[in-house]
């Protein structure tokens, strides 16, 4: 059973279950909500070089309207960053605001490498993904969290149909939401790097 996080619903869940599969330098992965915090304290805490942030949000409604030419055109979203972490800064970071990132639904985070090693992503419907260039150092990544292999991983855009769609949205913890950590975060030292197409 995977245990959903809170922006997020999907009608056949009971089809879902923690998992992981690897794919050439990718791992993928259903996480259940309460393991996902430790998840990222695993990975930040066995990295060496400084980490990066990455925090991507869905475009404001002005920017969506100048930049769809119809409903059929891809939506746009925010990618900002904060560089330069150290392991403490980014576990600070992590349990500051795990909460609401981990369990908002119309957004996605994550930490990587400064090196281009590794990148650890959480990603919508508990879906997280670990890129990396040294993919023997992550061979038994989720086994500490009791996440098994499997070589066909069914995640929730597998089971989703016009019929049974998944939702996502925007939750708040202690009156704020995703969209007020780029100012809440400025000390930090984030930055809006680019808009891309989702």
């Amino acid at each position: 059973m995977l245990n959903m996080i809170r922006g997020c619903k999907v009608p056949n869940a009971a089809r879902l279950s923690e998992q992981y599969q690897q794919t050439e330098n990718r791992f993928t992965a259903n996480v259940s909500a309460e393991k996902i915090a430790d998840v990222f304290a695993h990975f930040i805490s066995v990295q060496s070089e400084r980490l990066f942030f990455i925090l991507e949000l869905p475009a404001n409604y002005d920017d969506e309207a100048r930049l769809r030419k119809d409903d059929s055109s891809p939506t746009h979203k925010d990618i900002y960053y904060i560089d330069g972490l150290t392991r403490e800064q980014a576990l600070t970071l992590l349990i500051r605001y795990g909460e609401l990132l981990i369990n908002d639904g119309i957004s996605q985070f994550g930490f990587g490498v400064h090196d281009d090693s590794a990148e650890l992503m959480k990603e919508k419907y508990n879906v997280l993904t670990l890129w990396t260039n040294v993919s023997g150092e992550y061979q038994d990544f989720f086994e500490p969290h009791d996440i098994p292999r499997t070589d066909d991983l069914i995640t929730a855009w597998d089971t989703f149909s016009p019929e049974t769609p998944g939702e996502c949205e925007r939750i708040s913890v202690d009156g704020k939401d995703v969209f007020s950590l780029p100012d809440e975060l400025s000390d930090w030292g984030i930055y809006l790097a680019e808009q891309r197409e989702e």
